[in-house]
This record gives structure tokens, sequence and C-alpha cells, in this order.
């Protein structure tokens, strides 16, 4: 690949995937999500990873950040389409699946936002992945899964509470249909998974 060409391709995927959440998030096109341009630049509490969600204010197009919106999104292209290479990297010490979640949780640590990391298999499907706490996190305000889950049993670095992570994939389209979205934008503020549990539960 020329020089240039694999961040052009990262860029036209990052592309392509704020249009599938601003499909999923603004059913009402009031809102829409775009890459962050020179995202190393930016300060990362303010528009943290590859996306960023925003709103409109008013007819004539002004946006705001929405800062309802609870993931930070990391966009990735799995260059290699061989399958028994994804499967055999994701127990390897060099996995980069775990260097990308670890990218995606230190920035998600600033922001205070969940981690959620996006990537292509197969030229088909996209996968998302996510710290399986997280995800039964999430399973306590939308219920059990109904898709595929294909959990990693190698152990990431512990949480806060010194609990061993690991890593869960399911296809983005099975994870956008699970989520109610609209208990999100109940506020304007961006809340933990756990805050929002709590608040539901009272």
């Amino acid at each position: 690949m020329k020089r240039g060409g694999q961040k052009a391709k990262g860029n036209a995927y990052e592309r392509v995937v704020a249009k599938l959440f601003t499909e999923t998030y603004y059913p009402a096109e009031d809102g829409e999500f775009r890459r962050v341009p020179l995202s190393g630049g930016w300060d990362k509490r303010a528009a943290p990873g590859d996306l960023i969600a925003l709103k409109y204010v008013d007819k004539e197009g002004e946006m705001v950040i929405d800062r309802s919106f609870p993931f930070l999104v990391e966009c990735k292209t799995w260059k290699d389409e061989n399958v028994k290479h994804f499967f055999s990297g994701l127990y390897s010490e060099e996995s980069i699946f775990f260097a990308w979640m670890k990218q995606a949780c230190g920035d998600a640590g600033l922001a205070k936002r969940t981690p959620l990391v996006v990537f292509k298999l197969y030229r088909t499907e996209n996968v998302a992945m996510c710290i399986s706490t997280d995800f039964y996190q999430l399973a306590n305000l939308f219920g059990n899964f109904v898709g595929k889950i294909y959990n990693i049993e190698r152990i990431m670095p512990k949480d806060e509470k010194g609990v061993p992570q690991k890593l869960v994939f399911v296809l983005l389209k099975d994870f956008f249909e699970w989520i109610d979205w609209d208990i999100y934008k109940l506020s304007s503020k961006v809340r933990s998974i756990r805050s929002m549990i709590k608040e539901v539960k009272e």
C-alpha cells in the first residue's frame, strides 16, 4: 500500500461507522456523528475517540456536542482477512485487539465514557468489542443480549476493584438493536453505565 494509504483507509472506515451510528442514534435526523478531524490534536475530554456526536440546536443547522451519547468509539481496520489468524490472534500476547482496547480505555477514562471498539471483519461484518464488565452492566439495563456473543478469556488489566477484565465481541448491528438509545437521550449529561443503572432501579 502506498504511503498514506492506510491512513486514508482508516479515515474512510470512520466515515462509514459514523453514518451507521447516525442512522441508529438520530433516526429523527436531529443530529449526526462525524469523524474527529486530526483527533490526536484534540482535547480528549471534549472530543474523545474517533467519532463525535453532534446534535442540531436550531433549524439553521447550528450544532453542539451531544453529551448524552455514553460511548467512546474507536474505529479500527483489521487488515488480515484470514479467519484462523483472527481467532488465533485473540489469544496472542501481542494481539492487536488488546492494544486497541487499551487505547480506547485510556481515552474513555479521560472523557468518563464507556470504551467501544468497532472494526470490520471479513470485509462484511462490523464487530463491536467492549470490556466484559461494561457489557454485562449494559445487560442490567437492556436485558439479555439476543445475538451471538464471543467471550475472550484472555485477561486484560484489572479494573479499579481488582477484577480481571475480559473482552466481548458482538456484531455491531445486533448491538444497535439491543440498546434502547432513548434512555441515554433523557439526560444531557454523559454518565457512566453504573450511575444509569442506579437511577433506573430507583
